[in-house]
């Protein structure tokens, strides 16, 4: 793979701001990063969407762009980063489903045979409509946490609440999630999946 060639005077372009000199580092460098994404991201990401997070990020940081650091390692950074956060997300949302479809299993007899026979994929487009039902905090909390791994701390001061609200958020969500699940599991009983 060829160097990124991104001279000096242009990043300082950058980070006084200057939209051409962006428009140009994002034209001499987004080839290089989607091969990059390519290689590294699983195939059901969309790398498009995640380079254009890597720009915005780029835009939004030009300040801090230190003059005399390789730019092409900045950029490369920026780019490492969001591939470890998506992954750090994949991994949160799975390592949930995974839990909650072992206490589902756990739960009951009925549930363990129906759980033979319902998909993977129908229970966790089951598991994220129900989600997509909670009260707008109750929802943006549990997520945070289950899906992006963060902790009851981290929320607490993302969302400035008591960590006690968290909590509690999280209990009510995951009864609701628990009953809702035992409702759907033995109506595919009954149709004998």
């Amino acid at each position: 793979m060829s160097k990124l060639i991104i001279e000096k005077e242009l990043v300082d372009s950058l980070r006084r701001g200057n939209e051409m000199a962006f428009e140009l580092i994002f034209h001499r460098s987004k080839g290089k990063l989607k091969g990059f994404l390519k290689k590294v991201l699983p195939k059901d990401e969309d790398e498009e969407s995640i380079l254009q997070e890597i720009y915005l990020k780029l835009w939004s940081g030009r300040e801090s762009i230190k003059a005399d650091k390789n730019f092409e390692t900045y950029l490369f950074a920026i780019a490492r980063n969001m591939v470890i956060d998506v992954m750090r997300k994949k991994f949160h949302k799975q390592k949930y489903l995974e839990e909650l479809y072992n206490q589902l299993k756990a739960g009951s007899k009925n549930n363990l045979d129906t759980l033979a026979h319902v998909e993977y994929s129908e229970l966790e487009r089951k598991i994220f409509e129900l989600i997509e039902q909670l009260p707008e905090q109750r929802q943006i909390i549990f997520k945070l946490n289950r899906i992006d791994g963060l902790t009851y701390k981290e929320i607490a001061e993302k969302l400035e609440i008591s960590e006690n609200t968290v909590d509690s958020q999280i209990r009510k969500a995951l009864t609701f999630l628990r009953s809702e699940m035992k409702h759907f599991l033995s109506l595919m009983l009954l149709m004998n999946i």
